[in-house]
């Protein structure tokens, strides 16, 4: 009889053991379940921020660009007026000869 009740006791320890094999893989295919859905949240969120990150770049090239254009706008302008402002100059500088030109023929004229 002491060998069905040692026989008995191994069966309920097995049984035991099978259970909390059993547990243990339940365990383990919850926590992988658990990582793969993490994982599979943080490549998602990953991409998202990927994609937002391809938009700021794309707007500050474009903002960029606009800017370059701007200043090669303002550049053609500036040399446009400093173009003007020469001649301007240019003919400033004819007319005080001018006027300097006829003073000394005026004089000349008041002396004789």
């Amino acid at each position: 009889m002491e060998i069905w009740i040692f026989f008995l006791v191994f069966i309920v320890a097995g049984l035991g053991l099978l259970a909390m094999l059993g547990y243990v893989k339940n365990e383990t295919d919850r926590l992988e379940l658990k990582h793969f859905m993490a994982t599979a949240e943080f490549k998602r969120e990953m991409v998202e921020v990927q994609a937002q990150h391809a938009i700021k770049i794309e707007q500050d090239r474009e903002t960029i660009e606009g800017l370059n254009l701007r200043i090669t706008e303002l550049n053609i302008q500036i040399d446009e007026e400093a173009s003007n402002n020469r001649k301007l100059q240019s003919s400033l500088d004819k007319l005080r000869e001018d006027m300097a030109d006829k003073d000394s023929a005026s004089d000349d004229v008041l002396a004789l």
